[in-house]
């Protein structure tokens, strides 16, 4: 897909992650396994089932090569709703009963690897993403940015959405520096037997300031005055209610309180380590403003 321009020096091999000696296979003889999977279900009930076996199987694999490295690619769930989230903050209690508490029993295996052999395995994790390649999937992109690019270069308005609220802080990784991240975390020896918090692009920003500051930069060159986004807030109670029928809205439930409370990262112990800064907030809308202009104009076609 567009997604992978060049994919000239790259092998593509079929795979399930959750047979263990599909993973065994797929592991042999690598000096380095990155494990940065999404799961084609949001769904409790398979989190449950499958999480906890993919991450035995990396790891039982990993293990026949003490010399292999292994990544893991998080999301912070496993912290709860928090700000001034540190990588060594304590995690929520660790079980099967919910999506940030599956997570915590996930950072419990790792961290067992971590204790034992912390030179062959580094884990990098960020809060919600928003970039290239993560559009559809990002509360950031479809039916928000391109929401808010439509509206301004065609006239024709289309209403952003957000979940739980729109006034709390949220913050945002964009994806090339996700992707920096976790090549520095397989790469350098320093970042070995340590759970580190990638940088972020937005930090401390509420929705609607995200919403307005989008806005702003996309009506650069455009004649008249930026007008006022407008978000469509789908609140607790209507996530609720919306649950009775929705899958996803369903799921959405325990994940509120990450919505309807501030929820920021500190980052700077990896930037400070690695001397590295995320890519600048302007810089990083822009791109996702540049990017969707482009997907607007194919959709034209």
């Amino acid at each position: 897909g567009e997604k992978f321009k060049d994919m000239s020096n790259v092998e593509v091999v079929p795979g399930d992650a959750t047979d263990k000696s599909s993973v065994m296979k797929l592991c042999k003889d690598k000096e380095l396994v990155y494990c940065c999977i999404g799961f084609p279900k949001y769904e409790l009930k398979y989190w449950a089932e499958t999480w906890p076996e993919v991450v035995d199987n990396l790891l039982a694999a990993s293990s026949q090569q003490p010399e292999q490295k292994f990544v893991f690619c998080d999301n912070l769930y496993a912290y709860g709703a928090k700000t001034d989230m540190k990588p060594t903050d304590e995690p929520v209690e660790a079980n099967l009963e919910s999506k940030p508490a599956i997570r915590a029993v996930l950072r419990q295996k790792l961290q067992q690897r971590m204790k034992s052999h912390p030179q062959s395995i580094s884990v990098v994790g960020g809060a919600d993403f928003f970039g290239p390649g993560v559009t559809e999937t990002s509360f950031m992109g479809d039916t928000f940015t391109k929401a808010i690019v439509k509206t301004i270069d065609s006239g024709k308005k289309k209403t952003p959405l957000a979940i739980g609220s729109a006034s709390k802080i949220h913050d945002f990784c964009y994806v090339p520096d996700f992707a920096n991240a976790l090549y520095l975390a397989g790469t350098e020896y320093k970042a070995s037997g340590k759970f580190w918090i990638c940088p972020h692009s937005v930090h401390n920003k509420s929705l609607n300031e995200i919403a307005q500051d989008i806005a702003k930069f996309a009506s650069v060159g455009k004649d008249g005055p930026v007008k006022k986004v407008k978000i469509f807030v789908v609140g607790p109670k209507l996530v609720k209610f919306l649950g009775i029928f929705m899958s996803f809205m369903r799921e959405m439930k325990e994940m509120l309180p990450f919505w309807t409370n501030d929820y920021a990262v500190d980052a700077s112990g990896f930037c400070k380590t690695f001397d590295v800064e995320a890519t600048p907030y302007e810089e990083a809308l822009q791109g996702y403003i540049t990017l969707y202009r482009a997907e607007l104009a194919k959709e034209k076609k």
